[in-house]
């Protein structure tokens, strides 16, 4: 919300009216397919001719040379180099454009559109009552609102929803252990870290004895069916896990819209599986469990069976999913439903989603965002064999690591400014490390990597962003990009800031489309990377008139357009480090 306030008053032009949009729409208007150049060329934007050369039969080079006339109205210079053709804008009338343009949207430049008057409804982080939020609930967490940044930077009308884990059997299991094995004091003190005691001991206790998983799903059949006393103490699990779960979302800057529970759709569960019992979609077993076995033909063809029902009566995440995902489409008609879930769910949704389909739900609605798993150096984290990275502690350790690196850089400061930038610092570390990588890859966490100032971490980026705040401070004087009426871009790295600078509308749009936060990470990388071989080798404030106040504008550009994709990443900058 308080990013619609900063946007407020800024335009936000169609996508179409980019400046660097505008060029490779003209390109693709002439049937042909522009790229973005290798740095060697020298170019804004680089024409392929093969596709072209080999359905005439033709070579390249001379389809190319041809191309090359057509091509000529669409920038200041256009060359054929073997089978591309290089178009080069004329920098100064670019520059021009396109810090006008930063100028005019500000916190908007890179937004669009695109989606107005739709919606995507995002379901993210997901943690589970009665457990703390662990290291491997963070990447859907914050790949989840990243995601949901990105597409309201894209017009969109976004409904992020926390689908909280306080339903199914294990709850059955915990309150078996509650009654069992409890420490009162334990539970007054700390009841989340009781509570996961508690589940764990459920497990080692269920090696050895049999029984206690029968236990557990009768506990739970209990519950579901709505026994008084056990519904009172699941509801003081669920309260005091939601005030566990909120401190974590405050320390990310996490804001989810909307926390609805897998029970909340109880109520529903019982006519979503009428419904696909009468359709022909699932069975009832002699067991009395209820299954959905799907054909062998297309599209459901060769995914196995999977159960939506106990034979006890009791209902499965299946079930639970597929009720949701009705009660989401009545109640937001949205254009889009994403489930950013991890990939060990992949059949889970395949065949959740085929069932839906078969309820005559446009399959392109549904979309899993698989990403892979996150873990230490050690391995993979376990919650029922106790072995697991608490996120809480997570956090708190990338804050001590944060604040020796800013003590180190800067003894100067006092220890509450020390304090507050080694938070910020240390969670945007913990964020960006892994909104930086594919977010199907698994990822293994080192502290090295995520707190390193020599590149791609959020420090990294930070320091980018108050170091141009920094030399605007000491120049003193006013930029306004709107009206920069003799820009000078001489060197090449004055060059590439304003090629950057063009592609950042086109970055948003593509991580919008292909659900990929990374791409807007590796941009600002780029963007960083190259702002500083600006600032080492072209002089800001000892140059002199216009070369001085054009090589500000950069500055003031780039410390935008970091904001802009920091923001999209759910990171705050800082003006100082």
């Amino acid at each position: 919300m308080a990013r619609k306030k900063a946007e407020k008053g800024r335009a936000r032009p169609p996508y179409e009216e980019y400046a660097l949009v505008k060029v490779k729409r003209g390109v693709e208007a002439l049937g042909l397919k522009p790229q973005y150049p290798p740095e060697e060329a020298d170019a804004d934007i680089a024409v392929p001719f093969f596709e072209i050369a080999k359905a005439r039969r033709e070579n390249p080079a001379g389809a190319a040379q041809e191309g090359a006339k057509k091509l000529a109205p669409l920038g200041k210079s256009v060359a054929n180099a073997g089978g591309y053709v290089n178009i080069r804008l004329d920098i100064v009338r670019h520059a021009h454009d396109v810090l006008r343009q930063v100028g005019e949207c500000g916190d908007a430049y890179g937004a669009s559109y695109d989606g107005a008057g739709k919606t995507t409804v995002i379901e993210y982080s997901a943690p589970n009552i009665a457990k703390p939020m662990g290291v491997g609930h963070l990447r859907s967490t914050i790949i989840g609102e990243s995601l949901k940044r990105i597409y309201e930077f894209q017009g969109y009308t976004v409904v992020g929803i926390n689908h909280l884990g306080d339903f199914g059997t294990q709850f059955g299991k915990l309150l078996v252990a509650y009654f069992a094995w409890r420490d009162e004091q334990k539970f007054k003190e700390n009841p989340v870290a009781e509570m996961l005691r508690l589940y764990v001991k459920f497990h080692e206790e269920a090696k050895n004895d049999e029984m206690l998983q029968d236990k557990g799903r009768e506990m739970f059949r209990k519950l579901e069916q709505g026994d008084p006393e056990l519904v009172k103490i699941w509801l003081e699990f669920c309260v005091i896990s939601v005030a566990d779960f909120q401190k974590i979302y405050d320390a990310l800057g996490i804001t989810i819209d909307l926390t609805l529970g897998e029970s909340f759709y109880e109520t529903l569960l019982e006519g979503a599986a009428t419904k696909l019992l009468d359709k022909k979609i699932a069975v009832k077993n002699e067991d009395g469990s209820v299954a959905v076995n799907f054909p062998d033909n297309p599209p459901a063809g060769g995914l196995p069976s999977f159960l939506l029902k106990k034979k006890d009566g009791s209902s499965l995440y299946a079930l639970r999913d597929i009720a949701a995902a009705e009660f989401r489409v009545k109640e937001f008609s949205p254009a889009r439903i994403i489930y950013v879930v991890g990939s060990e769910q992949t059949l889970h949704f395949r065949q959740v989603f085929a069932a839906l389909e078969s309820l005559e739900y446009d399959r392109e609605l549904f979309h899993h965002d698989a990403f892979g798993m996150v873990s230490l150096p050690e391995g993979k984290m376990s919650t029922r064999e106790g072995r697991v990275i608490f996120l809480e502690d997570l956090l708190a350790e990338a804050e001590v690591r944060a604040k020796k690196i800013i003590a180190e850089k800067n003894p100067e400061l006092s220890a509450q400014e020390q304090d507050e930038r080694a938070q910020h610092i240390g969670v945007s570390a913990v964020m960006y490390n892994d909104l930086s990588q594919s977010r199907e890859k698994n990822i293994t966490f080192t502290w090295d990597k995520a707190l390193s100032l020599d590149g791609n971490s959020a420090p990294y980026l930070l320091y980018g962003y108050a170091r141009a705040k920094s030399i605007l401070e000491k120049a003193g004087e006013e930029v306004d990009l709107k009206n920069i009426k003799d820009i000078i871009i001489e060197t090449e790295r004055e060059k590439k800031l304003v090629r950057l600078f063009a592609r950042f509308p086109e970055v948003a749009k593509q991580a919008c489309a292909d659900d990929a936060p990374h791409h807007i990470a590796v941009y600002l990388n780029a963007l960083v990377q190259e702002f500083g071989r600006f600032y080492n080798e072209d002089p800001v404030l000892k140059a002199e008139g216009a070369v001085r106040v054009s090589r500000l504008a950069l500055v003031k550009a780039t410390a935008q357009v970091i904001k802009n994709g920091l923001h999209l990443l759910g990171i705050k900058t800082l003006e100082r480090i």
